[in-house]
């Protein structure tokens, strides 16, 4: 009885280590080549595993760190005065927290265009650099974050990056409404020439 349970754990043991490494490889490694021409998916996985990162950060920064550094201040010290500033101005200790927790959000969203920036320039130059070196990426993007904790949020996040957010924001939605028109209308065409030939098919 031993053995058996033995051999079952071990099976149990080897498909969950096989199936989190084939995961794990599907995110971090590099599925081809570098000879192999990227396809139009090429890196799309692991570009949203990134921003899925990027949006765990947003909030931790932004109900974890935040609130922590305004409560904190003693210890913090510059940090925290760095995430506070223009949020002084606001009567509340409650509504001072929302500010910084807002630059908190502002931080990571920075630090992922600065991301995607570096990489369609890197993309420019090498065409495959999409699916490759993804670890070192994520361990970049982590230290870009890490290091917008020590700029101050006024002019770079409050001023600037929040109204070129604004305006980016805007050219995203127009963006988009486009790409599900597109969407559609091939889609409609798919469904179309489908219909189209399976009724030559019944017809003979």
């Amino acid at each position: 009885m031993g053995a058996l349970l033995s051999c079952i754990a071990t099976g149990l043991g080897f498909c969950f280590c096989s199936a989190c490494s084939s995961l794990l490889g599907a995110c971090c490694g590099n599925d081809k080549p570098s000879t192999v021409p990227p396809s139009v998916t090429s890196g799309r996985k692991r570009s949203v595993f990134l921003l899925v990162i990027a949006l765990a950060l947003a909030l931790a920064f932004q109900y974890g760190v935040a609130p922590w550094l305004v409560d904190n201040q003693d210890l913090t010290g510059a940090i925290s005065k760095n995430w506070l500033d223009g949020c002084k101005q606001y009567a509340t200790e409650e509504l001072r927290e929302s500010c910084a927790g807002n630059q908190g959000v502002y931080r990571v969203s920075f630090a992922a265009v600065i991301f995607y920036c570096l990489a369609a320039i890197a993309v420019l130059c090498k065409p495959t650099f999409n699916r490759e070196v993804w670890p070192a990426k994520y361990v970049l993007f982590f230290f870009i974050c890490v290091a917008t904790i020590f700029i101050t949020n006024e002019p770079l996040f409050s001023d600037v990056f929040l109204n070129i957010g604004r305006v980016g924001a805007v050219g995203f939605i127009c963006l988009q409404q486009l790409i599900i028109i597109d969407v559609a209308y091939s889609w409609n065409d798919n469904w179309v020439q489908r219909g189209d030939a399976a009724e030559s098919e019944e017809m003979g």
